[in-house]
């Protein structure tokens, strides 16, 4: 029998010596510095080789690095590859802040010099090379800042088709895009949700090759992936003759000036702080050499505990993802970590990103993000992608099976998306066997939690060798066997349309939607929904869910509280509370993508839609089980139901309540009940059924997110 490892070893890092003394009276030559308590390291790179040379002699004991209070500004990421892995679970590489202490890692570089431009605009040279690919983001005391942008607030829409290619540019109403001296040379981008003037799924920011005013047209250096036409949401920046607000800056990058209308003055005592690397932490273990042995590359039980992680730059130019995953130049983040097994995040604040907080990229396994708060990105708070169907040199489809085994837990993440649009609170792609519990998200223009794959109309005829066929083609989804569970979700979708606070494309069997509270949100524009089963979402199980206070604001509509698309997918038990919706479940089988089997049963529908069921396109199968429900509305009316009828293919035609519980000779619905709901609310948010209520008669279990002992509340996770 092997032996405890009891044995361990501590280094320090700190900006101040043992004594407390700091400045040139602590200015030991490194040689002088052993990484001890009386003389600790000075530099974050100096630690972590430290650990590697003990290491490399032998020692597999748990190593912590303690590090002390201090900003340690990195220019280039930190790095951390396979010779920084632990020696097993119980025996962890760990770089922790010390009790106490609150170190900050920040890829920022404060900006001092500045010279008054004129008209309220100051400027502070960085010089050409330093800017060369840098400078996308800016942040004044702590707040992100804006390129200069037309409109200031909110969107233009586009007028209409450029001639020939609608992917190339577009028209615009004159007066929208003010006059630029040299638009193709002076920095000027357009922000856009292309997508004929009707999606709005994901943005590109796309640097302009002309503007013609007089015709009203502008164009891109490269084609948008989709069209673009009347509606379509923009806004040009980044040339200076847009620069007329505080808060908005912009760059020169052939002179190396970078030139800022701040906030609040004097401008010498504001912290203007320039991002200057695209990711903070860079954990990469290499990957494993053709031929080599299927562990190499890869690092391993390594844990960063209690740090503050800030200042990440953004993109030069964005493209939106390619078949939903996104490209290679894209993913980055304050924390990116590949080729990697078991790596912790815990007890962290990471912020102010350009991208995302943490990415987890390709080959990574069993990371654990626990109790951090991720703030201010870029895009998505945490993200998650694997290789998509038929990517990367594998033998199989098990064999690309590498991104898993993830543990997403107790997070606050908010304010995301505030540089690309479709930002989200945690996405993941193609990675599955995860669990995403109890954390919370506000604050997204696009999903809390969404699940990415690829339906199997859009699948390749072959992958690794092997034909594709309806049987067999859930094999080379890799997002499945999920749990979402306890999360609390609000205030999300609130720039984008056709999308839900949970949703899923394409991703996957076996997942669980369970317990999560979604609340507070509104749908802006157009339609969106609660919980979103899109194409290809099969398998889904959908309980114990919490779903209040959601509305439609200005011309959007909250179409439906859940939306279930997809084969099998089970919902039940979940409780629906003053939600402003058409009707409480939606189905519709899209783009080839079978839409049968579904079971709903056992809900509660309170004030959320004067429909039960809103079907389009509606076929005999669509439905496995309909029943023990309890709808009420305060007025007490019936519930219809839409699109059964011939003809309704759209579910514009409602169907009284006991004429659809006549069809189908009595098949849907025959214990449903219309009644009181005998609901209590002893706090906002937290929901009670009375013993008395008639939700036990039809079989209601107990919600299990923030409830009492006997589980009869549910509410706050």
């Amino acid at each position: 029998m092997e032996e405890a490892v009891t044995l361990t070893m501590e280094f320090y890092v700190s900006q101040k010596d043992a004594d407390g003394a700091n400045g040139a009276e602590a200015d030991r030559s490194a040689s002088e510095r052993d990484g001890s308590h009386e003389r600790p390291w000075k530099d974050l790179a100096q630690a972590r080789d430290g650990v590697r040379r003990a290491r490399a002699a032998g020692f597999a004991g748990p190593v912590t690095v303690w590090i002390g209070d201090g900003r340690y500004g990195l220019d280039e990421p930190l790095r951390f590859d396979a010779r920084d892995s632990g020696c097993g679970e119980m025996a962890p590489t760990t770089y922790a802040a010390e009790p106490g202490a609150g170190p900050i890692l920040t890829g920022g570089r404060r900006l001092t010099a500045w010279e008054a431009a004129g008209g309220g605009v100051y400027r502070c040279f960085i010089g050409p090379e330093t800017l060369r690919g840098r400078g996308y983001t800016l942040f004044e005391n702590g707040v992100r800042a804006g390129e200069a942008r037309s409109p200031k607030q909110g969107y233009h829409a586009a007028a209409g088709k450029a001639d020939g290619d609608a992917r190339i540019g577009f028209r615009f109403a004159q007066g929208d895009v003010p006059r630029i001296a040299d638009p193709a040379n002076g920095g000027l981008k357009v922000f856009i949700w292309p997508g004929e003037g009707e999606w709005n799924w994901f943005t590109e920011t796309k640097p302009v090759a002309s503007v013609d005013w007089d015709a009203g047209t502008i164009a891109f250096r490269e084609p948008a992936p989709w069209g673009i036409d009347q509606g379509s949401r923009y806004r040009v920046q980044g040339a200076r003759e847009l620069l007329t607000e505080p808060g908005e800056f912009v760059r020169d990058e052939r002179e190396g000036w970078l030139y800022y209308m701040p906030r609040s003055l004097p401008i010498e005592e504001q912290e203007i702080v320039l991002p200057v690397v695209k990711r903070v932490l860079d954990v990469d273990g290499g990957g494993s050499a053709p031929g080599g042995p299927a562990d190499e590359g890869i690092v391993r039980d390594l844990a960063f505990r209690g740090l503050t992680v800030e200042l990440s730059d953004f993109l030069p130019a964005y493209r939106m993802p390619e078949a939903n995953r996104e490209r290679e130049e894209a993913r980055e983040a304050l924390v990116r970590i590949e080729n990697a097994e078991r790596v912790t995040i815990a007890d962290c604040v990471l912020r102010h990103g350009g991208v995302n907080g943490v990415l987890l990229n390709g080959h990574c396994r069993n990371a654990r993000l626990l109790n951090n708060v991720v703030e201010h990105v870029g895009q998505n708070g945490i993200y998650a992608v694997g290789f998509a169907p038929g990517e990367g040199a594998f033998g199989s489809a098990a064999e690309s099976d590498v991104n898993n085994g993830h543990v997403i837990a107790g997070n606050a993440i908010r304010a995301g998306g505030e540089l690309i649009g479709h930002g989200s609170g945690i996405q993941l792609y193609q990675s599955g066997g995860c669990a995403i519990e109890r954390n919370v998200i506000r604050g997204m223009p696009r999903y809390g939690i969404s699940l990415k794959g690829r339906r199997f109309k859009a699948m390749e005829p072959a992958y690794y060798g092997t034909e594709v066929t309806w049987e067999n083609h859930w094999a080379f989804l890799h997002a499945r066997n999920n749990l979402i569970a306890g999360n609390d979700i609000s205030d999300v979708m609130t720039d984008s349309q056709d999308g839900g606070m949970f949703e899923a494309w394409g991703p996957g069997l076996g997942n669980r939607l369970v317990g999560n509270r979604f609340h507070d949100s509104g749908i802006h524009f157009s339609v969106g929904y609660a919980i979103y089963l899109d194409d290809a979402a099969d398998g889904f199980l959908v309980s114990r869910n919490v779903v209040h206070d959601l509305y439609g604001a200005g011309k959007g509509s909250l179409w439906f509280v859940v939306f279930a698309k997809g084969i099998g997918n089970v919902v039940e038990n979940n409780l629906f509370v003053r939600n402003g919706a058409k009707a409480a479940f939606g189905t519709q089988e899209m783009a080839g993508e079978p839409n049968r089997g579904l079971t709903v049963r056992r809900n509660a529908v309170i004030d959320s839609g004067e429909q039960l069921y809103h079907f389009i396109n509606w076929t005999d199968d669509r439905l496995k089980e309909a029943d023990f429900n309890l709808f009420y509305r305060s007025g007490g009316e019936a519930p219809t139901v839409t699109g059964f009828r011939g003809g309704d293919t759209y579910g514009k035609q409602p169907i009284p309540w006991e004429e659809w519980r006549a069809l189908l000779g009595g098949r849907f619905d025959a214990h449903t009940a219309i009644a009181p709901p005998l609901l209590e609310e002893p706090e906002r948010g937290r929901f009670r059924f009375r013993p008395e209520a008639p939700v036990w008669a039809l079989g209601w279990r107990p919600l299990e997110a923030g409830g009492d002992e006997d589980g009869n509340e549910a509410g706050n996770p």
